[in-house]
């Protein structure tokens, strides 16, 4: 490929997002949609102080510039995937927000809280052409969680599935909808969308495209509008329950319906790409080839992580006292009961459950607003979920494992539930802050010193002729000396026997890395380099974390980054000589 043609498809492969955004208030006004698509209002974000969008619009979109030489943006020059470049959000009043993701996320900067949380929240429309697609791409690239997903094609298929005379791109629907032509001009959709600065073009082609998806969905579900004095108003006033009504069924599932185009507009865009990738002699394939995986549909392995819900609930919230009544602690109903089968503890009631020690606790609360003594709701913290629960680390156990005793004894302040799909989101941004501190501490994740067991290629060559010697007779002459020739190597004899043969069959080939050191205990071997405040500043850097992407909202009270670090201070002191285990 010639350097011009790979200029070419570099800036063509600019991966944006369709994932359209609508918050539909209990009133509406006019969007006024002709004035604002013909009067195109966008700007380009490139900068966190910018990226709250007005908080009494009652509509938004995002949307992508699209890859005319790709269409399936999960396929790149070399065949690897490239992260979300565009993000717009198209309001509906008609302005657009350009969020450009690299520049926001520079220099491993979170995105915007706002953000997540508008594109987190159920309540909120997500409307577009493959909408649930570009949210699972955007769960890939930046762990951000898009739920509520809702591809307008599929409006365009149940109301009109009769009449169906047109291609189901987006230029298309616009087109015979909405009567409006979007401009997919082959220069505009190869042009460099990873400049410094996009052109007046591209910041009208990119707004379009988000402004025309909140178009066509106010349009299909029938909200015409009326001349009046005032302006265009709707004849009428759906409500929110309306709108969902029109929707049941159709959120977060990828469309499978028949037609052909995407969000370029180009028609079989398919057919168009098989045949490039044939012309090129390249093997690339395409979303409709590839099923978009989707956590949130696979609770059990939803980031190819093995596990299931709890069966049963975590906290039981029993109370457990000392011999004066002072309550100590909640527990769950197997412990206490373990206290009362054992003789040194008396059943004190029955509901709530509690249970009053007959010896003097090795310890006692400090106060009685201590985290430890408050009841806990079985649910996850995150959204509010009452069912299919899981146990979430907030600091990953592979750094906890290595906290010093006084750190982690009786600890479970950082054991939060999560539902089984923000348990994968949040596994999915914890892989953020690792890579962080992989390179803040020389701690690299997936290097040959952080594998304990690693394959030794002589090993399973002389594993592999051995094999090959003992079962297949039919070796040409040449290949079986060469064969002989690795083993007598390797065993360092001159004749080579029957008993060897069967021997290097057999041969162990993982070996232990003497090099090995977990990525998690290089970097609590670095913290506890500055001492028992370092440390704390880890445990404090998780928790942190865990707030900024997951924004729960049903955090158990007195839950805080800085717990029981004002504790060790006073009882250890910042001199504590810190033993890892």
């Amino acid at each position: 490929m010639s350097r011009p043609q790979a200029l070419a498809m570099t800036a063509a492969t600019l991966l944006g997002t369709a994932v359209g955004c609508l918050y539909l208030w209990r009133s509406f006004r006019s969007p006024k949609w002709k004035r604002a698509l013909t009067n195109q209002n966008g700007e380009a974000v490139t900068s966190r102080e910018r990226t709250s969008p007005n908080g009494n619009e009652e509509a938004c979109h995002l949307t992508n510039a699209n890859d005319p030489l790709n269409p399936s943006p999960l396929v790149s020059v070399k065949g690897k995937a490239n992260p979300v470049s565009l993000l717009q959000i198209a309001t509906y009043s008609g302005s657009c927000f350009l969020l450009r993701m690299p520049q926001l996320t520079r220099g491993n900067c979170l995105l915007p809280k706002a953000l997540l949380h508008m594109l987190g929240d159920d309540n909120i429309l997500k409307v577009g052409v493959e909408a649930f697609e570009d949210g699972c791409r955007l769960l890939r690239d930046y762990c951000v969680m898009v739920k509520s997903c809702l591809d307008v094609r599929y409006l365009v298929t149940h109301q009109r599935k009769n009449n169906l005379t047109y291609s189901l791109s987006l230029k298309s629907l616009a087109q015979e909808i909405i009567h409006f032509t979007l401009d997919k001009s082959l220069h505009l959709r190869c042009s460099n969308w990873e400049a410094e600065e996009l052109t007046n073009e591209q910041v009208t082609y990119a707004a379009q495209d988000a402004q025309v998806s909140v178009a066509l969905f106010f349009h299909l579900l029938g909200f015409t509008c009326a001349s009046h004095e005032d302006g265009a108003l709707f004849q009428f006033k759906p409500s929110w329950d309306h709108v969902l009504a029109r929707c049941q069924g159709l959120l977060d599932i990828p469309y499978k319906g028949g037609g052909s185009g995407g969000k370029d507009g180009t028609g079989d865009t398919n057919s168009q790409q098989r045949r490039r990738n044939k012309k090129l002699g390249t093997n690339q394939k395409l979303a409709s080839d590839v099923a978009t995986s989707d956590p949130r549909k696979t609770p059990r392995k939803p980031l190819g992580v093995g596990y299931s819900a709890r069966k049963s609930p975590l906290y039981d919230n029993c109370f457990l006292h000392a011999p004066d009544g002072q309550p100590l602690c909640t527990c769950d109903r197997k412990k206490a009961q373990w206290y009362i089968d054992k003789g040194i503890g008396e059943l004190i009631s029955k509901e709530p459950f509690i249970v009053k020690l007959k010896f003097e606790p090795s310890g006692r609360p400090e106060s009685q607003q201590d985290y430890y003594l408050i009841t806990k709701q079985n649910l996850c913290v995150v959204c509010g979920k009452k069912e299919s629960y899981i146990r979430k680390n907030i600091v990953p156990h592979e750094y906890r494992k290595h906290f010093p005793i006084q750190m982690k004894d009786h600890n479970s302040h950082d054991v939060l539930l999560l539902c089984t799909a923000c348990h994968a989101a949040s596994n999915c941004y914890d892989n953020i802050l690792k890579q962080q501190l992989a390179k803040e501490f020389s701690a690299p994740i997936g290097c040959e010193e952080s594998v304990r067991i690693w394959e030794d290629p002589v090993r399973r060559q002389v594993r592999s002729g051995a094999r090959a010697l003992l079962h297949a007779d039919s070796l040409p002459d040449t290949r079986r000396e060469e064969l002989q020739d690795i083993l007598r190597a390797f065993f360092n004899v001159e004749t080579l026997t029957e008993e060897l043969v069967e021997e290097g069959t057999e041969l162990e080939t993982r070996i232990f890395n003497e090099n090995h050191v977990p990525h998690g205990l290089k970097v609590t071997q670095a913290c506890a380099v500055g001492g028992l405040r370092a440390l704390m500043s880890l445990e404090k850097r998780w928790r942190q974390h865990f707030l900024d992407y997951m924004q729960p909202q049903h955090l158990p009270p007195l839950w805080s980054v800085d717990h029981n670090h004002s504790k060790l201070l006073r009882k250890y002191g910042e001199d504590l000589k810190v033993e890892l285990t």
